[in-house]
């Protein structure tokens, strides 16, 4: 946080990409940028100890697929309310949005504390299927109302940011979503610390941890209730409906609609799967969350530095290209945990900065609609992860994996088989969910402790499925080929998902040569779409301004950042350095 402080501390005196007025009075900017930033560290908490209680839930009888459906479910509701939250916020104002944002989240929390004590009681009065089926449902309702406020938060903090730092909108919208990887090396610590058998302290109850995110909240909400926030977009420019909508008229927006929705799958689907993929690869895997979030915490301070000399969409192209390469990398027969890093280091290099630039890049080029076009971009993301991408990805896992385990353990799949399940019509295999979690467990037994109470887990497992066979004589042979095939598994579903960043690329050279075509990237404020003048005028499909230099425009490096102060002294009719307030 130290460092967040010193990079704020400096007085600036900007003029807004959003209403194009100089603001002196909010001299609070640095603390509301703290809140945001919070928001984020919350929803990070969460997100890394609700992925590392795959084990404890798989031992009250959640498989694979609903694993990944539960998590999915943290990001469903966020993409419809973020949408929407785009327009709430502009009726109710940012503070009022963020408190009861804080409300709802203190009641997700909550559920997730009463989940044990009530599959106990689930458990006393109805068979163990019905009482696994209760607890799912509960865990999607407290994760979706979980998803829900962290829509409502960003639908707040990513337009209150871009207003109250336009001179910077890149390296900022970085910084305030270097909150995210920074909540989840939080999390990621209390799980390796206090979650599962691997814990490095000692073990605690699953809800707690998942809990602990409320922690955060508190003190969230002594900032929020002190501060003033600034008037919303529209509050102050009084613009109309039709205006703020206005950026779906434009093609490259809806390219990048279609970009989003692909990040989103793959940057948050894989973060979720994360820690369970890696389970049986690395000792305590959510260390391999934690090192790539710590890596996409300190890269997106640099953001800025970086824009400014390639611009954004440049910078979105070539991390397309490290995620490719991170993603087959990870999904490649590889078991060495230093390569496992490695491999890891790419993929960061790869997302890092994919979501705060995008959201950026929809209040550099599309001012008019404020809170609009970040919340859409937003809401696609989140929509594509919550639909299919968390689902995909465990569907994918458990396909493999029991197709991996029938083909090389024919004897061993019809002890640990489970019924199919489907997903968008596809038809999988999979594992029963509590044989194949004590089966694991056993494999990475340290102890004949351990591995004696984890024989009787499967035996319990294996009685309630209706296993004849004694598992107990082939639990060591059982408990390699089980450990091997989920491996498999969590390979090829890392691999499959490297399609997404090549989509990704599709969509990022093609904005790149757009943007080419019409003289490059250019930072645009509200004067330049309203027909105030400017390279580019008020149209983001059509070309550049007449009264630009033709040699601006022909010779433009489809790399190099135009921004709105560079814009106003060559080609917009402006020279005073306080209108154009510099580009991200």
């Amino acid at each position: 946080m130290w460092y967040l402080d010193s990079l704020l501390s400096d007085e600036i005196l900007f003029s807004s990409n959003f209403l194009y007025w100089i603001d002196r009075t909010m001299d609070n900017r640095k603390t509301l940028l703290i809140a945001s930033f919070l928001t984020l560290v919350a929803a990070g908490m969460g997100f890394a100890t609700r992925g590392a209680a795959g084990p404890a839930w798989a031992a009250m009888g959640i498989d694979s697929g609903n694993f990944g459906m539960i998590m999915g479910y943290g990001f469903l509701g966020f993409g419809f309310v973020i949408f929407f939250g785009g327009i709430i916020v502009e009726f109710l104002g940012y503070k009022n949005l963020l408190l009861l944002s804080v409300v709802l989240h203190f009641i997700s929390a909550l559920m997730i504390l009463a989940a044990p004590t009530m599959y106990a009681g689930w458990l006393e009065n109805a068979p163990p299927e019905e009482a696994t089926s209760n607890l799912i449902n509960l865990l999607k309702y407290s994760v979706l109302l979980f998803s829900i406020c962290a829509g409502l938060y960003e639908a707040v903090i990513n337009p209150l940011v871009g207003q109250l730092y336009p001179e910077n909108q890149t390296h900022y919208l970085n910084i305030l979503h270097a909150g995210w990887p920074g909540g989840i090396i939080i999390g990621g610590v209390l799980a390796a610390c206090f979650q599962n058998e691997t814990a490095w302290i000692a073990e605690i109850d699953w809800h707690y941890a998942v809990a602990s995110y409320s922690l955060i909240l508190i003190g969230l909400t002594v900032i929020i209730l002190k501060q003033q926030f600034p008037d919303t977009v529209a509050s102050k420019s009084n613009a109309s409906f039709g205006v703020l909508f206005s950026c779906f008229l434009s093609i490259p927006f809806l390219v990048l609609i279609v970009a989003h929705a692909l990040i989103g799958y793959m940057e948050l689907g894989v973060d979720s799967w994360q820690t369970r993929l890696m389970e049986r690869l690395v000792d305590n895997s959510v260390t391999v969350l934690i090192y790539t979030s710590l890596l996409m915490f300190v890269l997106r301070f640099f953001a800025g530095p970086i824009v400014h000399r390639i611009n954004p969409i440049g910078l979105l192209l070539i991390s397309s290209f490290f995620a490719i390469v991170g993603l087959l990398w990870l999904g490649s027969e590889i078991e060495s945990v230093a390569i496992i890093f490695a491999a890891a280091t790419v993929y960061s290099l790869g997302k890092a900065f994919l979501w705060p630039t995008m959201l950026a890049i929809a209040g550099e080029r599309y001012p008019q609609s404020g809170a609009i076009a970040m919340s859409t971009l937003g809401a696609a993301g989140m929509i594509s992860v919550g639909y299919v991408g968390g689902a995909m990805i465990g569907a994918q896992q458990s396909g493999v994996m029991t197709e991996s385990l029938q083909k090389n353990h024919p004897a061993v799949h019809a002890r640990y088989k489970s019924d199919d399940a489907s997903f968008l019509g596809v038809n999988y295999g999979t594992i029963n969910p509590a044989m194949q979690q004590a089966a694991m467990d056993y494999h990475g037994a340290s102890d004949d402790a351990k591995r004696a109470e984890t024989l009787a887990t499967v035996e319990s497992a294996a009685l309630e499925a209706g296993v004849e066979e004694d598992v107990r004589s082939t639990i060591v042979a059982d408990s390699a080929a089980v450990t091997a095939a989920f491996n498999t598994g969590g390979r090829a579903a890392l691999s499959k998902t490297a399609i997404l960043p090549v989509g990704m690329a599709i969509c990022f050279l093609g904005l790149l040569v757009y943007y080419k075509s019409i003289g490059g990237y250019k930072v645009l404020t509200l004067d330049d779409v309203s027909g105030g003048g400017g390279c580019g005028g008020g149209n983001d499909e059509g070309s550049e301004d007449e009264s630009c230099p033709d040699d601006a425009a022909d010779d433009a490096d489809p790399l190099t950042v135009t921004t709105v102060e560079e814009g106003a002294g060559e080609c917009c009719g402006g020279d005073d350095a306080e209108e154009g307030g510099g580009g991200g």
